[in-house]
């Protein structure tokens, strides 16, 4: 039996087959959009299997032979243009890439007649990799993307020691329940690391945890966007009874509240895109038997990753099921500030859990962003903790601004599909609970249902995928509207207009503002992933109407656009 936490060459090649079967199914557009649909990923067989009984010991931890491999303008999946193996030296605990790349100088002022004035203010990407491995030389455009293998040393608890078996009829059963009185202390082990990046962002996924995405660094800032939590801790939250704290992008199924089997490790492969790399991880769960993956994917040309949770019933019998990603959210330094914002396009969301007795219990209606005088959008206003659902957001994406440091995260999806989003944010809560330093984050859920009081049922050879990205923005001070191509920020000033641009690949061509369904003004635009675009512009006196703001490209098409446009 071939184990996730022991892949081979072998089993690498054995897995290929499901990332040319995945690959396959992305391009046919196989993947639910619009609401879901059956999907065929690959037969039982080709996967690789592994074993989940609980060791009293950490397990070993395999050395691996690190291999970069580039994908040029000239690569095809049959042919690699390079594989080769690379020196690799382990990083730090909860290192990150510490560089930073200096705001550019404006380089654009446009003022007729004083009515407005127009900035771009560019950050140039740096190609310093976000580890402390050596993968490869800068490479000629273009830039990525490209994959490594590494090793990623975390403080760990001994959380294995603390395993108690549980038996037919336990809720949890046959996952172990955990003794946190027997769970030994923390100490530095070494997990191996896969890294996907481009030259807009680095990400380092840990197959050995859940097959997580355990960082994501932006780089044309240097910032960690994923919490990274220092050490990794149990902690009492969770189905289980308990819950596995490491911090980044886990995978939740079959059950809500994390799941069951995000502490151990899955399968993973990797294999081509049309344009780019893709890293596949998944996992057999215990309880049902069925399976269950996510594949993450990157491109030359954007800063978005392309993220596919799926799962897969190949058991003669129905069973139901909840699956969610559930993306940990630090974007100024392994700190929630004060002044981050949640951006959702709703009126009104579904509180889960909280401490707050001003706010409605589980299951009641809370108004957004403001709720009787308090805007519940600014994480500042929170006394509490705080969870609570966004069903169906039908204008497609959400996402999370911290204005202290001007950074945000852009999360984009098919309108209305899926069907869950939810926030957490553990405000009024001791760190102490999921950490042994000070750090905080706040959780941001993407579900195949609307909340977790709702399950779905997955028929014997059924299947269940969606495809969303995400992408990084900076110097934006916000945003109100985003998709996969572009995020805008549009505010009124009462005397005029703020506006704000960011793209999430090269883009060229125009941004215009309207007032009373009549353009106002417009601006050529030249921007790439990593920049952004701002503007101000004064409402003469005989000038009324709601604001609107559009971004098209060279050739008219139009892009993305907010507030009210004809």
């Amino acid at each position: 039996m071939i184990t996730g936490c022991a892949c081979s060459a072998f089993t690498v090649s054995l897995q290929r087959r499901w990332t040319w079967f995945m690959v396959a199914l992305a391009l046919s557009g196989c993947w639910v959009l619009e609401g879901p649909a059956e999907i065929s990923p690959p037969a039982v067989e080709s996967l690789p299997t592994r074993t989940s009984t609980p060791s009293a010991t950490p397990p070993a931890i395999p050395t691996w032979t690190a291999t970069d491999i580039r994908r040029l303008a000239t690569a095809s999946p049959a042919s690699p243009t390079a594989s080769r193996p690379v020196e690799v030296t382990p990083s730090p605990a909860g290192q990150a890439v510490a560089t930073s790349a200096p705001a550019g100088s404006p380089s654009a002022t446009v003022s007729p007649a004083g009515a407005f004035s127009a900035t771009a203010t560019t950050a140039p990407p740096t190609a310093t990799p976000a580890s402390s491995a050596t993968p490869h030389p800068t490479p000629a455009a273009p830039a990525g993307p490209w994959l490594y293998e590494t090793t990623v040393a975390i403080s760990t608890y001994g959380y294995e020691l603390g395993f108690e078996a549980t038996q037919p009829g336990d809720p949890v059963y046959p996952y172990p329940r955990l003794n946190f009185s027997m769970v030994g202390p923390p100490a530095p082990r070494t997990y191996h690391a896969l890294v996907l990046e481009n030259e807009y962002v680095s990400l380092t996924i840990l197959p050995e945890l859940g097959g997580r995405i355990y960082r994501w660094i932006d780089r044309s800032t240097g910032r960690q966007l994923l919490y990274e939590n220092p050490v990794i801790k149990p902690t009492s939250w969770g189905y289980r009874g308990w819950w596995l704290a490491a911090g980044g992008i886990e995978w939740a199924f079959p059950v809500d509240e994390h799941g069951l089997n995000e502490w151990r490790p899955w399968s993973y492969s990797t294999g081509y895109t049309a344009n780019g790399l893709s890293v596949t991880v998944s996992d057999v769960e215990d309880r049902t038997g069925m399976q269950v993956g996510a594949t993450i994917s990157l491109d030359a040309d954007h800063s978005y990753v392309t993220i596919q949770p799926w799962a897969r019933n190949d058991t003669g019998e129905a069973h139901q099921y909840q699956l969610w990603l559930n993306a940990m959210l630090t974007l100024g330094g392994n700190q929630v500030a004060g002044p981050t914002q949640l951006i959702i396009p709703a009126s009104q969301v579904t509180v889960h859990s909280t401490g707050d007795g001003g706010l409605p219990g589980p299951g009641g209606a809370m108004g957004w962003p403001v709720h009787e005088g308090r805007d519940m959008s600014w994480y500042t206003n929170w006394s509490s903790y705080l969870g609570f659902f966004a069903p169906s957001v039908s204008a497609g994406f959400v996402g999370v601004y911290d204005h202290s440091v001007d950074q945000g995260m852009v999360r984009s999806f098919a309108p209305g599909w899926p069907s869950g989003t939810k926030f957490f944010g553990p405000a009024g809560l001791s760190p102490s609970l999921w950490t042994d330093d000070r750090s905080t984050y706040i959780e941001l859920w993407s579900g195949a249902t609307a909340s977790f009081w709702d399950y779905a049922t997955l028929g014997p050879g059924d299947s269940i995928g969606w495809s969303e990205r995400w992408y990084p923005v900076h110097g934006l001070g916000g945003f109100n509207y985003a998709n996969e191509a572009a995020a805008l920020r549009l505010t009124d000033t009462g005397g005029g207009a703020e506006v704000s641009v960011a793209v999430s690949s090269s883009t060229a061509g125009t941004v215009s503002l309207w007032a009373g369904g009549q353009q106002m003004e417009s601006w050529p635009l030249a921007l790439a992933p990593g920049q952004a675009f701002g503007a101000s512009w004064t409402r003469p006196p005989d000038v009324g109407g709601a604001l609107g703001l559009r971004l098209a490209n060279s050739s008219g098409t139009v892009i993305a656009q907010t507030g009210q446009v004809p």
